[in-house]
């Protein structure tokens, strides 16, 4: 059911964007993909290793109501401390590109206030979900996730017969802040229903859960600000020293690879705080063994018919991006090999194995400065080939640390073993 949801969400999300590709001009879509980002590292500098810490410090306390609710606000207080300074760091920058494009217009400003918005209602969708997530309370996840995306591509739909004007980034924009408003609505209206308070931890607790969460995220903090900075630097480089047009092929591209959400959002509900709640054993290992090998044989096949079938990929974004069609299979194995390293990252981080991620950014950086020395980015196919060797090394660094893993979660735990 939540993988049939979740398909739902993720085929409507990918429809919406495609009409947006398809129905806004380079220019606009352009500044539509800037925005977007901004959101993106916004929404990152209030992680910081934080939105692993809920699943690993509840552990097998996932029954225990106030406890659960107590950790999320607990780790959710700090992440709306660093939104403050989120705003700080990409308030100027935004400001600077903006100007530097002359996208400023009330309509461009509009549309500015309205991310910051969905940004806002965005954490607090995060936090309530996270709640219900530990929970397991799937059914309600699954009729909000579906009341949300119908709210926001019935918006879409309802923008897209206007004309276009220096306004529609700002409609598009509204689709997401009125979907983003309606979800909080929902999850707010859930735990009061459920009668799930708003409980707060005693002193002592609130300082043990602190003392665990830096022990989760303190290895992390270095890897989260890496990463969150490499998954927009291309986009922020090309509204540096690109164009328009640039940004929206970039943009584009991004859709293509939508699918892979399915996975990501069916893991998220379902297998992670599983496995962050089970005990350790042949059980555990076998499970994520299964799943790891299911994930990376579907992937190889969709990377199979982006080499094989790229022009029917190329259709969905439209004639502007046409020419495009000989760069799918490479957009497409840096997006699968992303996507599998974020797999196995939350696979360990749900167990509160979060320790030597910092050497997986100097490994990281090694192949990268060894890539542009030998191979440069003086073309697409150089760039998009920089993309490969910085995800290969993400997803192999992250597969070493999971193979390393296994033989001590095979290893039963102690009956008085309660954490991960």
């Amino acid at each position: 059911m939540v993988g049939g949801v979740e398909s739902f969400a993720v085929v409507m999300s990918g429809v919406a964007g495609l009409l947006i590709v398809n129905w806004l001009p380079k220019e606009q879509y352009g500044a539509y993909i800037f925005l977007v980002a901004c959101m993106t590292l916004l929404l990152g500098v209030t992680d910081l290793g934080l939105s692993h810490c809920c699943l690993p410090v509840v552990g097998q306390r996932s029954r225990e109501v106030p406890w659960v609710v107590g950790v999320c606000h607990q780790v959710f207080r700090k992440r709306w401390v660093l939104l403050g300074f989120g705003i700080f760091i990409v308030g100027p920058y935004w400001f600077y590109a903006s100007r530097m494009h002359g996208w400023f217009g009330p309509g461009y400003v509009a549309a500015s206030a309205l991310i910051l918005l969905v940004t806002l209602l965005g954490l607090r969708e995060h936090y309530a979900n996270t709640v219900l997530v530990i929970l397991g309370h799937i059914s309600t996840l699954n009729r909000i996730g579906l009341t949300s995306n119908i709210v926001r591509i019935s918006f879409i739909a309802g923008v897209l017969l206007l004309p276009v004007t220096s306004w529609s980034v700002t409609g598009v924009v509204a689709a997401t802040a009125a979907a983003g408003f309606v979800a909080v609505i929902l999850y707010n209206r859930a735990l009061r229903s459920r009668e799930i308070a708003d409980y707060r931890l005693d002193a002592a607790d609130a300082k043990g859960v602190d003392q665990q969460v830096i022990k989760v995220a303190k290895p992390l903090v270095l890897p989260a600000i890496f990463f969150q900075v490499q998954g927009v630097i291309t986009l922020f480089l090309v509204s540096l020293f690109g164009t328009s047009n640039m940004l929206a092929e970039l943009g584009a591209f991004g859709r293509l690879a939508m699918v892979l959400l399915v996975v990501d959002r069916v893991a998220a509900i379902l297998l992670f705080p599983m496995l962050a709640r089970s005990a350790e054993g042949p059980t555990l290992v076998s499970t994520v063994i299964r799943v790891h090998a299911v994930y990376l044989l579907a992937m190889a096949l969709m990377e199979l018919s982006a080499i094989v079938l790229p022009q029917y990929w190329i259709i969905l974004l439209g004639q502007q991006y046409s020419a495009m069609a000989p760069y799918v299979w490479m957009v497409f194995l840096s997006s699968i090999l992303a996507s599998a390293s974020g797999l196995a990252f939350k696979t360990l981080t749900v167990r509160g194995a979060t320790s030597s991620q910092a050497y997986g950014v100097a490994f990281i950086v090694v192949v990268q400065v060894l890539y542009l020395w030998k191979f440069g980015v003086s073309d697409l196919y150089a760039a998009l080939g920089f993309n490969i060797a910085s995800a290969l090394a993400h997803a192999s660094f992250q597969y070493l640390l999971l193979a390393l893993r296994l033989p001590q979660w095979r290893r039963e735990a102690q009956p008085d073993n309660q954490s991960p």
